[in-house]
């Protein structure tokens, strides 16, 4: 998703000295010549199911609606999205909005690409007050609304349950000191206690879980991020974690589907993967285990109104009715947790093995990752690798400080 920032910016900014794109006046009000039904289009990256409960939302909303005509537009992958959007963008084709993630998004907010919402939100027809409280904030960006959100979830700790007992271990852990206790008994043969993928999800997870995070790039080398990152360096230095890449594997769901690592951090997609790639694995999921506080990150996908909309009020519109109660219904049966209160109660019942996780909403906050995202995951990774798998000397403070230097 962050891969084209750096294009994504220089294309605004030439919209913002050229003036080309949706600059005229029509334009900018989103309005149309008199009795002219606007159309308004949507675009997102997903699979084939999200594409058709999009046009089927959409067609529902075509039948009723009299003032936009709502289109949807699907791209391959969000890699094909962020290189194509440029382009889009300079020509004045670009969609009115898009759903994107939560993880990374302040990078585009901070540079411009998304509007404000408050102007055209709060009203009964658009009401706010209907999603968890939580994951609205987790939109706003200095007071500024910025997505409407469609789901949430809260990142997750698994255990493989065989494991577990086999080991002869009691009663699942809530404690980071627990786990490492659990992980000394867990991790025999080829077998780790934890899996711990070195990517910014994960990590993210266990700072917050301190009282830590990345505060936008502001104090990533403070105290509590310190403790954390200790923890975690603690696990590598005495052989009870392991990195998919040590094991040759692309993400950390392969490593716990391959029963590689009896503990990990993950996310609600476990779910769907781990049916296919080992239907017999039996795991409990729990919320992320506390550091000094409960703490992790809240995942969520949202509509974002693009800066050069040409029709932004019925955009709003649009993508605030694609959040009613029929269409989250149709994301509930595909596995996301729907933002709306009520909805989320039923998610929650028909996903029983995640009834633990729905405690852990009320404190799941943003990933605040620093604008410049690309540049930071990847010195955190190159940090984390070079000291975990490259062996070098530097501590959780050296690795920590080097990358608050480098997002300066």
């Amino acid at each position: 998703m962050f891969k084209k920032t750096a294009i994504l910016a220089i294309a605004l900014m030439m919209l913002l000295v050229t003036g080309c794109g949706n600059s005229n006046k029509e334009n900018e009000s989103g309005s149309g010549s008199a009795g002219e039904k606007q159309t308004v289009t949507m675009g997102f990256w997903g699979a084939a199911e999200d594409l058709k409960l999009y046009k089927d939302a959409a067609a529902k909303i075509n039948e009723v609606n009299k003032d936009f005509q709502l289109e949807i537009k699907q791209y391959p992958s969000s890699e094909q999205f962020w290189d194509t959007l440029p382009a889009e963008i300079a020509a004045g084709v670009a969609p009115d909005f898009i759903k994107v993630s939560n993880e990374g998004a302040y990078e585009y907010i901070s540079k411009g690409l998304f509007t404000p919402l408050d102007e055209f939100i709060g009203s009964e027809e658009l009401d706010m007050s209907v999603f968890n409280e939580n994951v609205v904030d987790v939109w706003k960006v200095d007071d500024k609304q910025y997505g409407i959100p469609n789901t949430m979830n809260a990142a997750m700790f698994f255990i493989n349950e065989d494991m577990w007992k086999e080991a002869g271990l009691g009663e699942y852990p809530t404690t980071w000191d627990e786990v490492y206790e659990a992980a000394e008994k867990l991790t025999k043969d080829e077998v780790s206690g934890i899996g711990i993928n070195l990517h910014p999800y994960h990590i993210t997870n266990y700072l917050k879980s301190y009282g830590g995070g990345w505060n936008y790039g502001e104090n990533i080398d403070s105290e509590e991020n310190v403790k954390a990152l200790d923890f975690v360096l603690k696990m590598y230095e005495e052989d009870l974690a392991v990195t998919p890449k040590e094991l040759g594997l692309g993400w950390d769901g392969e490593v716990f589907a391959n029963e590689k690592a009896a503990m990990t951090t993950g996310g609600y997609w476990y779910k769907a993967f781990l049916k296919d790639a080992n239907p017999d694995l039996k795991y409990a999921v729990l919320p992320i285990p506390e550091g000094t506080e409960k703490g992790s990150s809240m995942i969520s996908d949202a509509y974002v109104l693009l800066k050069d909309s040409k029709n932004k009020e019925a955009a709003v519109q649009a993508a605030y009715k694609l959040t009613s109660e029929e269409v989250q219904q149709q994301f509930m049966a595909i596995g996301h947790n729907p933002s709306r209160t009520a909805l989320s109660e039923q998610y929650f019942k028909e996903n029983p093995e995640f009834k633990e996780i729905e405690k852990a909403l009320e404190y799941s906050t943003d990933w605040e990752y620093p604008d410049n995202t690309k540049m930071f995951t990847d010195k955190l990774a190159e940090e984390l690798e070079a000291k975990v798998l490259g062996g070098n000397d530097k501590s959780a403070k050296d690795i920590l400080e080097s990358i608050q230097q480098s997002v300066k």
